[in-house]
């Protein structure tokens, strides 16, 4: 194994200390010793700075204010609207160790609002200038408030007013060719509008407004905004100057479009003659337009009123006039308007110039019974019977009691006995049936018994009939 290089005694230890700076060394170093000393320096100098109790200034920004109100201004119902400044910054001066520390949460800023009642008109947003109060909120602390920055605070303020407008629609759009668009829906039918009394007045009236300028044809829906008006119709459009709040600035507008089209009204009739023309029959208005889906109006050709013309009951002395509801299917809009009025309803005339009215004499034997009911025997009481008739004058006059047919149908007299009185049907043969019609309704008399009263009573007859014929000739 090698030897260790060794060294003499003096040399060895020169080696070692190049290795190795100890700290009593350290302190013997002219370098060291004069950065160290530096650093001691400062940081005793920044300590005797905080600690020193030296009053010196400092700013605290941003402190809110509170506005207070007097109690005749609350009972007035005031409200601040607006103030030229919100907040204030603070000037203090004290203990530096203190002041460095403080921030808005120690300080109070107020303003009092205690206006003349008499001011407040609700015609105009009243003004006042008022002194800023700052206070802190540990009153003991060790330090003074210097100044404060605004000293004055101009506050706006007024009488508190929420009201609800009606919200009209002033959409202008068309529909095209073959379509119909329905007025306009809002999603809310008001708004409730609030903030100064005298802004608030200022309001006559809101509505929303827009122009489609491509005709429709297919629903629309759009958003559109609130617009104020005063009482000249003149839209106020300084809102946020009048500090006005809503429940809502805008309002969704849905428009339906659909299909349209134009169909006749027509009318039933009872008993109407085959001559009759038709062209005698007119309907005011003679037609409607109507509106829903393609698929709905293509099912319909015509529109029926819901009345049916009798002719068994018009009258030669009268205007033979009749009104009836227009009814439509389900999902059919009527589009014909007087006016601001949907037209429901149409008037039916039947023109009856020209024509004539005679009574007849229907004698006995064209007067029938039907329908006899079981178990009982029937006898017609009723000799002869008056019919009016009505016709063109040439045809009407050819008629008489022995071209009428007079029917008593007892189907629904099977409980019944003794005399009765039966509706009959009249009817008229011959060529002049399609002319003439019969008007007015129409009984007999018909007597219903059971057989064995029947028998009875036709041996009471033939009994007394026997006696009157025996009876001695003078």
């Amino acid at each position: 194994m090698a030897e260790a290089k060794r060294f003499p005694p003096e040399e060895q230890e020169q080696q070692e200390g190049k290795g190795k700076l100890s700290l009593h060394n350290l302190f013997y170093h002219n370098t060291f010793v004069l950065i160290f000393s530096y650093v001691v320096s400062v940081i005793a100098w920044f300590i005797m700075y905080q600690y020193s109790g030296e009053s010196r200034t400092y700013m605290v920004y941003d402190v809110p204010i509170t506005t207070l109100y007097s109690s005749e201004a609350e009972a007035e119902g005031l409200r601040e609207f607006n103030k030229s400044y919100s907040t204030v910054d603070v000037e203090v001066s004290g203990n530096s160790l203190i002041t460095s520390r403080l921030t808005a949460a120690d300080f109070t800023a107020s303003i009092s609002v205690n206006p003349s009642s008499s001011k407040v008109t609700g015609n105009t947003l009243q003004r006042m200038s008022v002194p800023v109060r700052v206070v802190k909120n540990a009153a003991q602390a060790d330090y003074e408030i210097v100044s404060v920055n605004p000293e004055e605070v101009t506050v706006e303020y007024d009488r508190y007013k929420e009201a609800s407008f009606p919200i009209e629609q002033e959409i202008s759009y068309s529909a095209g060719s073959g379509y119909y668009a329905a007025a306009p829906v809002l999603s809310e039918e008001s708004v409730v509008i609030s903030g100064p009394e005298s802004s608030v007045n200022k309001i006559s009236r809101v509505a929303v407004s827009r122009t489609l300028d491509t005709p429709l044809e297919e629903s629309a829906s759009f958003s559109a905004a609130l617009k104020l008006y005063d009482q000249d119709n003149q839209e106020i459009t300084n809102t946020g100057d009048l500090y006005l709040s809503f429940s809502l600035e805008s309002v969704d507008v849905s428009i339906t479009v659909m299909n349209r089209k134009t169909v006749p009204l027509t009318v039933s009739t009872l008993r109407q003659p085959k001559s009759f023309s038709s062209s005698r029959i007119t309907i005011e208005p003679a037609q409607i337009d109507i509106a829903g889906t393609k698929e709905v109006l293509d099912e319909i050709q015509e529109i029926q009123l819901d009345t049916v013309v009798d002719f068994g009951r018009l009258d030669l002395g009268q205007e033979n006039s009749f009104v009836s509801d227009i009814t439509l299917p389900a999902g059919v809009r009527n589009l014909t308007n007087v006016g601001d009025n949907v037209v429901s309803q149409a008037t039916v005339t039947v023109n009856l110039n020209g024509y004539q009215q005679v009574t007849v004499t229907v004698p006995e034997e064209n007067i029938q019974t039907t329908n006899t009911p079981a178990g009982k025997e029937v006898e017609l009481t009723t000799q002869t019977l008056d019919v009016s008739v009505i016709g063109p004058e040439a045809q009407v006059t050819n008629i008489t009691g022995e071209m009428l047919s007079v029917v008593a149908d007892l189907n629904n007299f099977g409980s019944q006995t003794g005399n009765v009185e039966v509706p009959v049907t009249v009817s008229i043969s011959g060529s002049e049936a399609d002319s003439c019609w019969v008007v007015g309704t129409y009984v007999v008399a018909v007597d219903l018994e059971e057989p064995e009263t029947a028998l009875a009573m036709t041996r009471t007859r033939t009994s007394t009939a026997s006696r009157v014929e025996a009876a001695p000739q003078e």
